[in-house]
């Protein structure tokens, strides 16, 4: 009888390390499902950092053509005043011929 108790507790005992491993078996694959499910969303997340960089970057090479072409017209802007303050010391010399030419007559 002892025996038979033994066993009976035995198998009690082998019945709820059953139940415990299938429970943590299924902990095991939910967590794996999880795990799947957050390795594809972190793939998806580094592709969209991934193409955020491009635009940073396609928006920082903008910005430097940007600034350029600001240099430029800036550059032209003074080129173009050095011209026109040369032509204003032409005319200035000619009104000044002209008048010195009436004042004399």
């Amino acid at each position: 009888m002892v025996d038979l108790a033994k066993y009976e507790t035995l198998i009690s005992d082998l019945g709820k390390l059953e139940s415990q491993v299938e429970i943590l078996k299924n902990k095991y694959a939910d967590t794996i499902g999880r795990n799947k499910e957050l390795e594809v969303s972190l793939n998806e997340i580094q592709q969209d950092k991934n193409i955020l960089h491009q635009k940073i970057s396609e928006m920082e090479s903008e910005l430097d053509e940007i600034k350029l072409k600001s240099e430029e017209k800036t550059k032209l802007n003074s080129e173009e005043r050095e011209e026109i303050k040369i032509k204003i010391r032409n005319l200035i010399s000619r009104i000044d011929n002209h008048l010195s030419s009436d004042w004399s007559r």
